[in-house]
């Protein structure tokens, strides 16, 4: 009796597996996707000082920067999937890579999602600075021309090797994420010590916030042709191009924002500490306003940052115009001005070469496309 039982069970069990049941044909399939997309922006830019002279340049990646990704999801079930990043920086200007020539320099990730358990994912990708805090910075809205010098406190957006990354779920507006970045024996190009990073986000309405942290051990720096310094926490440089491999280096940063209507008025704080092998460490400290304003299809901004590290000084104006011809197409005016104070300390704004004196604007016309 027993023996039958189990072998009605056997046949019941393997019914209600096959392909031709009843319930297998009326099962919803697993989902799978793959989407190509990218932003490309190139413009006319002039900058009124590089090195004593002003140049007239094609410049790509200015207001955003130019990239070409895939993305993919598979459904899982239960909540679970399989999910994938693949981007490539370009250079609209001339077809290059950008990163160096890395085929896939702004992201190479992949990991699971949960609705709610969160996401993790594991590869290279942006750190928690820019994801948690660009929408607050003065450039944001007039591009990398107009961010904290040399981009030292990351929120321009910078890179991670060999990351294991942790996104919680939204929570009534609350997100966290943390990172943790592997040295691999100090075989890493973007770190060679240990890395981390942390974000706590939160948005409801008409406010937002952002709080984020990166830690790195071996990260490099060039303050010469970055910030435009003759001398690093005491050490004289024998060159504009002279690199300080930092045995601890930490970016800290919180930003908020609140929309009246049509305007939006934002406002961040960072403090990004350098610290050399001789022990000798100081801090840049940054604090930022800026004000957006849409009208129709048109968004005007302005903003401006005030800089410090030691005894220099960078005091940063931003002004922009952006009209949207359609949802993916835009054109822009952007003039992003820096003053520099301090002793043998010149102006110079991301991306482009330090000036031959204490002041740099720069003057854009572009245009910017996403697909």
């Amino acid at each position: 009796m027993k023996h039958s039982k189990l072998v009605g069970l056997a046949c019941l069990g393997m019914v209600a597996l096959s392909p031709l049941s009843a319930s297998a044909q009326t099962a919803p399939a697993p989902t799978s996707s793959v989407s190509l997309y990218g932003v490309l922006d190139i413009g006319l830019s002039r900058v009124s000082n590089v090195g004593g002279s002003g140049i007239t340049r094609v410049d790509d990646g200015v207001s955003q920067g130019s990239r070409i990704g895939f993305r993919g999801r598979e459904d899982l079930g239960g909540g679970l999937a399989a999910i994938f990043n693949l981007e490539m920086g370009v250079a609209t200007d001339n077809g290059t890579l950008r990163q160096g020539g890395l085929a896939f320099g702004r992201a190479a990730f992949v990991g699971l999602s949960d609705q709610k358990l969160g996401q993790f994912t594991v590869g290279r990708q942006f750190d928690q600075m820019v994801g948690a805090l660009l929408r607050y910075h003065p450039g944001f809205n007039t591009g990398i021309y107009g961010m904290t010098p040399g981009d030292a406190d990351r929120v321009a957006g910078a890179w991670l090797d060999n990351q294991i990354t942790y996104v919680s779920p939204d929570l009534a507006g609350f997100k966290v994420a943390v990172q943790r970045a592997l040295s691999e024996g100090g075989t890493s190009a973007t770190n060679a010590g240990n890395a981390w990073s942390a974000s706590a986000t939160y948005g409801n309405g008409p406010f937002n916030l952002g709080v984020a942290t990166t830690s790195i051990q071996g990260h490099t720096v060039r303050p010469g042709s970055s910030y435009g310094v003759s001398q690093f926490l005491g050490t004289p440089l024998a060159t504009a191009a002279t690199a300080f491999v930092l045995p601890e280096y930490q970016a800290t940063g919180i930003g908020a924002s609140y929309a009246f209507g049509p305007a939006t008025v934002a406002a961040l704080t960072t403090r990004s500490t350098f610290e050399l092998a001789n022990g000798a460490s100081d801090a840049m400290k940054t604090v930022g306003l800026s004000l957006s304003y849409k009208l129709g299809e048109l968004i005007l901004s302005s903003g401006v940052q005030r800089a410090k590290l030691a005894s220099s000084a960078w005091t940063t104006v931003t002004l922009g115009a952006d009209y949207y011809l359609s949802k993916r197409t835009d054109v822009y005016v952007t003039y992003n001005a820096r003053k520099a104070s301090g002793p043998n300390t010149r102006a110079v704004l991301v991306t482009n070469g330090p000036s031959s004196d204490d002041s740099q604007n720069a003057l854009r016309v572009g245009i910017r496309h996403r697909f």
